[in-house]
């Protein structure tokens, strides 16, 4: 009886090739399954290959409409003039994306993320290159509404900050001209009682005290709303007040001044912001720091007008505290309202420094 006939065994070059076309089919699906759109081309650019994701990104039919021409008129004309620029491209791309404007079927340009690399053969020479587009219009859309509304947002606040300024404003002045004017008539009235009849000096002796404490307290509140130094005479002479000022309520905290600028170096609008920042700060040193030390300056630096609040109290993670913790909010608001830059540096027990910088050229120009 004869023996059957077994199916032939690919031994040798057969089984490898075999595999080889096994791996070639699980690449060539895997391109063409791939949601981002991948073209390669030869050497000097020429499209050999593009996959479905591609055609559908840059609105093409078929392939035949692409493949053949050169990959430099799929870029905008601003950023690629010669296939060296594609080159130069990929070759800064390699392990990294980036955003481009590219070419749609039609001629409109659209943004795109592209991530590029060589084809090198098994020897490791350049054979060819392939990029990878990833249509970002959606994304860029919902960037700008969001810039937008950020934008909306930061004008709001500004309104609503110059808003309360402009109460503060009204309310300090009524303050002052009104209950602190009434108050002060009182006291003269209930003194001229005093000259007409001595004999009432006794009774009347602490009515008197107690309307003039109110009529300092009056004052004090009238000050911190809006003190009359700040219009009368500028943010130096302001500055230097309130930390008078803080030192005789917090005769345990040290103040130290460093102006290194003069009045006509700051312009009208940013006074206001500076005084402000430096009330906040150091309100907020006395309520949270324990610092035996705190030091206000106000100088010249490296093209920019610095102010700088330092304290060497206790400190804080300034990474779990964020922007909106002991008034920090308000502070960066009013700096970057006034097109400056506000940082903070904290560390538990290492003190805190409030730094707000803005460039010198907007100073001149105006906030």
């Amino acid at each position: 009886m004869a023996a059957k006939r077994s199916k032939p065994i690919l031994k040798g070059n057969d089984a490898k090739s075999n595999r080889t076309r096994g791996l070639l089919n699980v690449i060539y699906y895997a391109l063409n399954s791939a949601a981002s759109g991948v073209i390669i081309t030869k050497r000097k650019g020429e499209i050999i290959y593009v996959n479905p994701s591609f055609l559908k990104i840059f609105g093409y039919d078929n392939k035949s409409e692409v493949i053949g021409k050169n990959a430099t008129h799929l870029f905008s004309e601003e950023e690629i003039t010669s296939f060296s620029d594609v080159e130069a491209i990929i070759e800064g791309l390699r392990r990294k994306t980036e955003e481009f404007f590219v070419r749609h079927k039609d001629g409109t340009l659209f943004p795109v993320e592209v991530s590029a690399s060589n084809v090198t053969d098994h020897t490791g020479n350049l054979v060819g290159r392939m990029a990878s587009f990833i249509d970002i219009t959606e994304r860029k859309q919902l960037e700008k509404k969001l810039r937008d509304s950020e934008k909306k947002l930061r004008q709001l606040s500004h309104r609503i900050l110059d808003a309360q300024e402009e109460e503060r404003k009204l309310i300090a002045h009524e303050l002052h001209d009104g209950i602190g004017a009434t108050l002060t008539n009182i006291k003269y009235a209930l003194e001229q009682r005093i000259d007409d009849h001595p004999q009432e000096q006794e009774p009347l002796k602490k009515p008197i005290s107690l309307i003039q404490n109110a009529i300092k307290e009056t004052a004090r509140i009238s000050r911190s709303l809006r003190p009359s130094i700040l219009d009368d005479m500028g943010v130096i002479p302001g500055i230097k007040w309130f930390c008078r000022d803080f030192q005789e309520a917090h005769s345990n905290i040290t103040v130290e001044i460093c102006i290194e600028v003069k009045e006509v170096d700051v312009n009208e609008p940013l006074k206001l912001m500076i005084y402000r920042i430096v009330q906040e700060a150091l309100n907020n040193v006395a309520k949270h720091s324990k610092a035996p030390k705190v030091k206000v300056s106000l100088i010249k630096a490296e093209g920019k007008l610095q102010l700088s609040i330092e304290d060497n109290g206790r400190g804080f993670d300034s990474q779990q505290i964020g922007d909106t913790g002991m008034g920090l909010s308000s502070m960066k608001e009013r700096t970057q309202f006034s097109g400056g830059f506000f940082s903070i540096y904290s560390s538990p027990e290492k003190g805190t420094i409030i730094q707000a910088l803005w460039p010198l050229e907007l100073e001149k120009s105006g906030c």
